[in-house]
């Protein structure tokens, strides 16, 4: 359903672009599909129609993640193009995220991040949630793996001069 829904916003946005063009006034119009001014800036207040929408996105909104953001939004189709350029890619990933880990990928909320681990930039909302998985201790299957090496690799010379400091420990002659 994600893979079919996401396009709609950039089709929005460009009738939205491709109108203003044309007519400023009909683009104001169009631009209804935005339900904040309903809500927030009107309080309700307005032709059923459009309270009719904006409740029925709330309702939708309760059940599906962002919703309207990520499937209807024209401004977010609209930031995501500057997104692409973009100078520093500073969103740190592991070699094996997403191939063998799916760990990111399951737990983004907007589900930016492809089964091939990729970060998606125009999807992706930068809520930094990846990120700290990232550098979790008890979810990142590869910091993980690297915390058990380090305590077996770390372990023995540890444990060896444990013993070699050990009162009862036996002195054996070479």
């Amino acid at each position: 359903m994600h893979e079919r829904l996401w396009p709609i916003k950039y089709i929005i946005f460009l009738v939205l672009f491709g109108t203003s063009m044309a007519s400023m006034e009909l683009a104001e119009k169009l631009a209804e599909v935005e339900p904040f001014k309903t809500a927030i800036i009107l309080k309700f207040d307005r032709a059923w129609p459009f309270v009719t929408f904006a409740i029925g996105l709330l309702v939708i909104g309760l059940f599906v993640e962002r919703f309207y953001c990520r499937y209807l939004c024209p401004l977010g189709a609209a930031l995501a193009i500057p997104a692409r350029i973009r100078m520093f890619d500073w969103l740190e990933r592991y070699r094996e995220c997403g191939n063998p880990c799916q760990t990111c990928g399951n737990e983004c909320m907007v589900q930016a991040i492809h089964p091939t681990g990729e970060i998606n930039p125009n999807e992706c909302l930068n809520c930094m949630h990846c990120q700290v998985l990232y550098h979790s201790t008890t979810k990142c299957p590869v910091v993980i793996k690297q915390l058990k090496r380090r305590a077996s690799v770390g372990a023995a010379p540890i444990l060896d001069r444990n013993l070699a400091n050990h009162p009862n420990r036996r002195e054996t002659a070479i």
